[in-house]
């Protein structure tokens, strides 16, 4: 019997206990999801705000309480590093001159779209001017508590009761909810792989979470650690910069025809004082590095009496990766891998329909024995636990489920071979893919031109 058989077996002993034992708890749930009072929503970003679209839209009592003095998450640039203003860990990633790496036509919100003319790939602050507009346009700004930290989420037999801590004066409050909506994001907690030896070092080690600027690094040797989304993205930024730019990653793409100051070398062996040892024996000198290693989901605030089993790679178990099975009134948003922004619109839907009682869920053993045959066939995908929350090999068969059970908006399957597309074309053509525009036709195709224009351009006006 191999690891991941265990883990289902494990699994379903444990969730059986909590989901067939109590059945007046099944019947509390159900009351809950019909008549909930109040709902409390966690962070302000895009899947917080899609939320509290639909709960506004359903007429549904509810708040979102959001850590910082802003909108937006990880869409909004702030020049603080490590800390806010308020002394709390930065949740957003943004950096300067950032453009998405995904057409913004995946990237809406339902009924919300960009200006025509908009180019297919905006900037950051773009994008940011997207989500302010979309706050003011549904007028959702009464709703969101800001400098308003959820600290624990506890459930106390027949409620939620969700406390936070207010950054004005360091005091912490609970209030009680009957349904809880975690849309605190996926990208503020990075992963920091250690390194033999890198406390020799003498330069700068950062995580690209505190990266701001490639200004920063002018006439700089860098090592850049990781070729994701954000190393392949940085390595582009930087090269132009850079005296030395030193890419250590195991991607294999179609590198571009980059400057002659582009290194790229293997995995790390360990670091000097002065440099980095490689795992094919070679050594660079450099001055910074920044580690373009991930992120891990935090939800260090979520109280063992969730009955979840939480870790930085997963949240177990999910019903349709939103729905907490052992407690029907608590929804995630946003927890998916690889997923089109568009797709946390749909589950916003969901949680929120899910909440006015537009819809029931299926019996919790149902939903149960649904969860144990994804995992399953995580083998058959090649995938291992770990992985339970990518979908993007089987995402528009996830939206047409979402819209099947809940009765959300289909996301047109358009969406999905843009996505996959875009996910092709960005590994092969890394410097020019972004200018090209494109147009959907149709809920199944889409057109592709050529198009480049200055990054900045924006008709999304505040």
């Amino acid at each position: 019997m191999d690891l991941l058989e265990l883990r289902h077996r494990k699994c379903q002993k444990d969730l059986m206990v909590s989901v067939v034992n109590p059945a007046t708890e099944r019947k509390v749930m159900s009351r809950l999801t019909l008549e909930s009072k109040h709902t409390c929503v966690i962070g302000a970003g895009f899947s917080g705000l899609a939320a509290a679209r639909y709960l506004q839209e359903y007429g549904v009592n509810f708040t979102v309480y959001e850590a910082s003095r802003h909108i937006g998450g990880t869409w909004r640039f702030d020049p603080h590093v490590g800390t806010d203003e308020d002394g709390l860990p930065l949740f957003t990633s943004m950096y300067k001159n950032l453009r998405t790496n995904t057409p913004r036509h995946t990237m809406e919100f339902a009924g919300f779209k960009f200006p025509d003319d908009t180019p297919s790939y905006p900037s950051g602050d773009c994008f940011y001017n997207y989500l302010k507009n979309f706050v003011k346009y549904f007028d959702l700004m009464k709703y969101i508590q800001f400098r308003s930290l959820v600290t624990r989420v506890k459930w106390a037999g027949g409620h939620w009761n969700v406390t936070y801590t207010k950054t004005e004066d360091r005091n912490s409050y609970t209030v009680a909810c009957d349904f809880v909506i975690v849309a605190s994001g996926q990208y503020s907690k990075p992963v920091r792989p250690k390194f033999e030896a890198e406390e020799l070092f003498k330069g700068n080690i950062i995580h690209s979470h505190d990266y701001k600027d490639a200004e920063t690094f002018r006439d700089r040797k860098v090592l850049l650690v990781g070729a994701g989304a954000s190393g392949l993205d940085l390595a582009t930024q930087l090269v132009d910069v850079t005296t030395k730019l030193v890419h250590s990653h195991h991607l294999v793409y179609n590198q571009p025809n980059f400057p002659s100051n582009y290194v790229k070398k293997p995995d790390i062996e360990s670091f000097t004082s002065d440099g980095v040892v490689f795992q094919d024996g070679s050594f660079e000198d450099v001055d910074d590095v920044i580690m373009c290693t991930g992120y891990e989901y935090n939800y260090s605030f979520l109280d063992e009496s969730t009955g979840l089993k939480v870790s930085g790679k997963y949240v177990l178990p999910l019903h349709q990766h939103i729905i907490n099975i052992r407690h029907p009134n608590m929804a995630f948003i946003g927890i998916l891998k690889q997923a089109i922004t568009r797709v946390m619109d749909a589950q916003a839907q969901y949680a929120a329909g899910l909440v006015k009682g537009i819809f029931e869920l299926p019996p919790q053993e149902t939903m149960l024995k649904t969860w144990l045959d994804y995992v399953r066939s995580l083998r058959a995908r090649h995938l291992r636990i770990k992985d339970v929350h990518y979908i993007a090999d089987v995402m528009d068969n996830y939206c047409a489920n979402l819209t099947r059970e809940g009765g959300v908006i289909r996301a047109p399957p358009v969406l999905t071979e843009m996505q996959n597309f875009n996910a092709k074309i960005r590994l092969d053509d890394l410097l020019n893919y972004r200018d090209y525009d494109y147009e959907i036709l149709d809920d199944y195709h889409y057109d592709r031109k050529y198009n480049p224009r200055p990054q900045n351009v924006c008709p999304v006006q505040q």
